[in-house]
């Protein structure tokens, strides 16, 4: 009798999935707003890029969701430069040396050499913002692409702005023929961009890879389309949705700003794993010792 539930118990453990839990739902519904777009002009040419790096990293990743890290690389001499990138260099009239940190499209006024100065410029930059509107993003992925339905229900302005959805390459690896500076992963690498301004007017870069429509309702309201670039796929990519002024001004250029990124769950499944082990570890003495028990 004693073999037989400890056999039992070793086909219920073996029966346990490996895996995380699975979200039954199609589409992700996120809610925010108050995160500050951090633009990041840089290129695998620039040795103090390179040099920044590690400090940028550890700065962004230490604030959370205080701001979404958006990098835009240069065309020249640049595997990760891409037509989506220079609009966005161009919207933000970057004229300055590599590295530029912006944050809600403002260059800082002194260019930061350490961390702390970096977080001092998150600072003045979330001062700046004195409030945000609260966005809300239904996202609908597949494995060609996707639908993001966003809302805006209180807008600070309506005139001059616009809805922008960036699609981010979470993190590249590049091959050391091609990281000139040495630097061979390179996160947040914006790949495509589209963007309505109230009026009507479309952004899209490059051109075929999404459409966006306003819809009416209650503030903004608008939908955007796209199938996934070469190579980018759900697991992948980071979507930032943006409210921001058409033309960046004298004030904070953006109006709200949100992100969103499939949660890395090999952690989870890794534990869970361990856990089926020694189960099954406990399992087979218990069958070993009760097998000798029995003769």
């Amino acid at each position: 009798m004693g073999r037989i539930s400890a056999m039992v118990m070793l086909a219920l453990i073996l029966s346990i999935p490996v895996s995380a839990s699975e979200n039954t739902e199609s589409i992700v519904q996120v809610r925010g707003g108050g995160s500050i777009l951090f633009e990041h002009v840089t290129g695998v040419w620039c040795d103090v890029c390179a040099d920044h790096e590690p400090w940028v990293e550890a700065m962004v990743k230490s604030n959370g969701e205080r701001l979404i890290r958006v990098d835009l690389h240069d065309v020249i001499e640049d595997p990760l430069g891409n037509e989506a990138a220079t609009h966005r260099r161009i919207r933000l009239n970057h004229t300055l040396p590599f590295p530029t940190y912006h944050l809600d499209g403002h260059a800082e006024v002194t260019p930061s050499m350490s961390r702390g100065e970096l977080q001092m410029s998150l600072l003045a930059a979330e001062s700046s913002r004195k409030t945000h509107e609260v966005i809300e993003a239904a996202i609908d992925l597949d494995d060609t692409g996707g639908i993001v339905t966003v809302e805006v229900n209180d807008p600070i302005q309506i005139e001059g702005t616009q809805l922008t959805l960036l699609l981010l390459e979470t993190s590249v690896t590049l091959p050391p023929s091609e990281a000139t500076n040495g630097l061979l992963i390179h996160p947040a690498v914006l790949r495509s961009v589209i963007s309505i301004e109230m009026t009507g007017n479309k952004t899209i870069k490059p051109l075929a890879w999404g459409d966006v429509e306003m819809n009416e309702g209650i503030g903004l309201n608008a939908v955007f389309e796209f199938d996934w670039p070469d190579g980018i796929d759900a697991e992948s990519a980071t979507l930032v949705v943006v409210h921001e002024l058409v033309q960046v001004e004298d004030g904070p250029a953006t109006l709200s700003a949100l992100s969103w990124a499939e949660e890395d769950s090999s952690e989870e499944v890794q534990a869970l794993g361990w856990m089926v082990m020694i189960l099954f570890g406990c399992a087979m003495v218990t069958i070993f010792f009760r097998s000798r028990n029995s003769y």
